[in-house]
């Protein structure tokens, strides 16, 4: 099983897509946008049978670093700026510009 950190960085570029699609669509505020997935996704998971209890919490693990990480970045973000950019760009382009500075803060985390 990989670790939670690199299950976080092979995560995060879907759970940020996730995310600015729900600010978009609900017009939420990203850190909001960000415990709404994570509710959905373990809503899913919670359907699945036969996940044993290190798999539940390897998963919650890294939902929750995946929740901070995403709300450490909403604060810096202007109310707006995620549906203004929305307006000019796809969201495949939100999204990875937002991933891009979330993995820059994981790998100063890192360091």
């Amino acid at each position: 099983m990989r670790t939670v950190a690199e299950e976080v960085e092979r995560c995060l570029p879907y759970f940020v897509r996730l995310c600015v699609n729900s600010v978009i669509v609900s017009g939420a505020p990203l850190d909001e946008a960000s415990r709404h997935v994570a509710l959905d996704l373990s809503d899913k998971m919670r359907r699945q049978p036969g996940m044993s209890a290190d798999q539940q919490d390897h998963f919650y693990s890294a939902l929750e670093q995946l929740i901070q990480l995403v709300s450490a970045l909403s604060p810096r973000l202007p109310p707006d700026l995620l549906r203004d950019f929305a307006e000019k760009a796809t969201q495949a382009q939100v999204a990875s510009t937002l991933e891009r500075s979330l993995m820059g803060a994981l790998k100063a985390e890192a360091i």
